[in-house]
């Protein structure tokens, strides 16, 4: 975490950025996602940013946009909520390429299409929350129905990749490693315990892009 005082900082939050290789992360405080002063921060750390030199942007936060644990499904908490409708149309506007959320005692992986004036993009959002609380389970998906309508101008639509099991018992502790590739994106997903053979993608890593259409 950058020090108080700096530019990649936001003073008095836990809000900070920094650049590391071809790629931009920000971590944001999203207990309270509608500050305007964290909001505004953010929105000018992406604005001001050389894309030339960092092709890739992924931003880290604890409430994920999309989920199906008992944080998510048919419950539509407040953090949520208010990423759905501030955030996420920011993430776009900026081709932010990935989200790592927790919150979520599980794992899941979700993935946002969209178009606009420069062509089609892509959006992972990895929750991931099997560190060593108490696991969870699938609730149930969560109702988009108002979001994909906000997002109809830019064709936004949302597939869930992996869906956790309805026990958590089949839900292991496991750790995530993202592997970056010039603007390639990987993930890799490490059971632990029992779960050392965990393959949520029928296997444990995935490429995080659309193929050839």
């Amino acid at each position: 975490m950058p020090p108080e005082g700096t530019a990649r900082r936001l003073k008095g939050y836990p809000t900070f950025a920094f650049g590391y290789g071809n790629t931009f992360f920000v971590a944001f405080d999203s207990d309270i996602p509608d500050d305007s002063t964290q909001f505004a921060w953010v929105k000018a750390q992406l604005e001001r940013l050389d894309r030339t030199r960092y092709v890739n942007v992924a931003l880290f936060f604890h409430h994920p946009p999309f989920s199906s644990g008992p944080h998510g499904g048919a419950k539509l908490e407040r953090q949520a909520a208010s990423i759905r409708a501030r955030w996420m149309p920011l993430i776009r506007k900026h081709h932010v390429k990935l989200l790592l959320t927790g919150h979520e005692h599980l794992f899941e992986h979700w993935v946002e299409r969209y178009t606009d004036a420069s062509g089609q993009h892509r959006i992972d959002e990895i929750v991931s929350g099997g560190g060593g609380a108490p696991l969870y389970g699938y609730t149930g998906e969560p109702d988009l129905t108002q979001y994909l309508a906000a997002g109809s101008a830019e064709k936004v639509a949302v597939q869930h990749l992996v869906r956790p099991s309805i026990d958590p018992g089949a839900n292991p502790f496991h750790y995530v490693v993202v592997h970056v590739d010039g603007d390639r994106f990987s993930v890799e997903v490490v059971g632990v315990d029992w779960g050392r053979g965990f393959a949520p993608y029928r296997s444990n890593k995935a490429v995080m892009e659309d193929g050839p259409s």
